[in-house]
């Protein structure tokens, strides 16, 4: 009988490891969401590991999980390790080996022993948002057992697949909803300048900023001839305010040097030392009364790529209005971010 019931046994064995061998070898799933949120809203956001546990949905599974990252803070390189409870996340790595700009990520995952695979978010334009497809695949090689527990993957992966894209939904429509795929940015180390300015505000007329910030500079430039200071760089304003009341901002003009003698105290005219930091630098190529919308822009940028605002921003007008076509009109806007 113990005969009979050892060959029974090791017949079971090699039935179910060659239907083991019969079942799938790859294993695909995916799920898809609609966001109410541009391509390069959604793309900041799975392009950043920075930004993974914002919507991530195992970080809540185990909040005591360890995560480091390496390479750069974002795209091809970008790396993602994390140690946490073997019940739960457990332990492993996420690299993203492909990135194009606002249409797809690819990552490749290492569970260690465990193997293994890769995920694909794919990013269409839907309207005025954004069709979402997050895949997961894996190959399970020649082991049975472990096709036998790919037969569990779709129920396991699904549910946290859905649960996450629902938390990017969520996070990505809080952002401002405005496209700014067609703007270039340069995260810049700027070093502090010597200005003198004027304080100036008035209200949100283009026709009447152009008019306020004239006369500011002339004011500098004759507090600068009278203290023979010399102009060191390209003109800036430094917006103070912008809101339902109006504009305010420094109109200030980089100097040489402060000035030796000492400043009045009634004098319209001051001197300062400029933001020192970390900042993020556009290029808005064309006439002035577009600039808003350039700003509008960065601001986006740097919320969905996780910065926070340092400062005032500031315009630097590269290009002279006196002998430059209004649309070849260059100017610079620096954001100070931490």
């Amino acid at each position: 009988m113990l005969k009979k019931l050892l060959l029974s046994l090791i017949i079971l064995v090699v039935l179910l490891a060659g239907i083991g061998l019969l079942l799938p070898r790859r294993v695909h799933v995916e799920q898809s969401a609609n966001i109410e949120a541009t391509p390069a809203t959604v793309f900041a956001l799975v392009n950043d590991f920075a930004m993974f546990n914002r919507w991530s949905p195992w970080h809540a599974m185990d909040p005591q999980a360890e995560y480091t990252l390496e390479g750069p803070p974002r795209g091809v390189g970008a790396r993602m390790i994390w140690k946490g409870d073997p019940k739960t996340v457990g332990s492993g790595s996420q690299e993203i080996v492909e990135s194009r700009p606002n249409e797809t990520v690819k990552t490749h995952l290492d569970f260690g022993e465990q193997g293994a695979a890769t995920a694909l978010f794919t990013l269409t334009p839907d309207g005025g948002g954004t069709k979402v497809v997050w895949g997961f695949e894996t190959d399970l090689g020649m082991n049975p057992v472990s096709r036998y527990f790919g037969l569990m993957f779709d129920k396991m992966i699904e549910k946290d697949y859905e649960k996450g894209l629902q938390g990017l939904k969520k996070l990505a429509e809080s952002f401002p909803q405005i496209d700014f795929s067609d703007l270039q940015v340069e995260e810049v180390q700027v070093t502090p300048m010597t200005v003198a300015y004027v304080a100036a505000s008035c209200s949100k007329d283009h026709q009447e900023i152009a008019k306020t910030i004239g006369a500011s500079y002339a004011q500098v430039g004759k507090f600068m001839a009278s203290h023979k200071l010399k102009q060191a760089s390209a003109p800036i304003t430094i917006d103070t305010r912008w809101d339902d009341s109006g504009y305010g901002f420094d109109a200030a003009i980089p100097v040489d040097r402060a000035p030796a003698a000492p400043i009045p105290a009634d004098s319209p005219v001051k001197v300062k030392q400029t933001y020192s930091g970390k900042a993020l630098k556009a290029v808005h190529t064309g006439p002035y009364v577009n600039l808003e919308t350039t700003f509008r822009k960065l601001r986006a940028y740097a919320a969905t790529h996780g910065y926070e605002a340092a400062a005032p921003p500031w315009d630097e007008y590269v290009s002279d209005p006196g002998n430059t076509p209004e649309v070849q009109l260059i100017t610079h806007i620096f954001l100070p971010v931490k």
